[in-house]
């Protein structure tokens, strides 16, 4: 009437141990993680402080350019305003009140 092939019990059947891991290696595995995480963010950080160091010289370096430009600029102080009345429209576009 059955018509199954024999077998065998299932608690004779040889179970293998898993893809568990034991607690000691998962506790290392996540140390080491976490290292390299934290590794990583220490890495960032001085990058960061690199590009805000670099950035901040070319600030200072723009400015000491523009303030050396002012200094050797040929400066004519206009005491007479009638002056000013004579000048053509470009001429007055060039003209820097400080």
């Amino acid at each position: 009437m059955h018509d199954r092939a024999p077998s065998s019990r299932h608690s004779a059947i040889k179970k293998d141990k898993g893809i568990r891991k034991s607690f000691q290696v998962r506790r290392k595995i996540e140390t080491e993680i976490k290292n390299i995480r934290n590794e990583s963010i220490e890495r960032k950080k001085a990058k960061d402080e690199l590009k805000r160091i670099k950035r901040l010289k070319e600030e200072e370096k723009h400015k000491r350019k523009l303030e050396n430009e002012r200094r050797s600029e040929i400066v004519v102080p206009i005491t007479n305003p009638a002056k000013l009345k004579r000048l053509r429209k470009k001429q007055m576009r060039t003209i820097v009140t400080r």
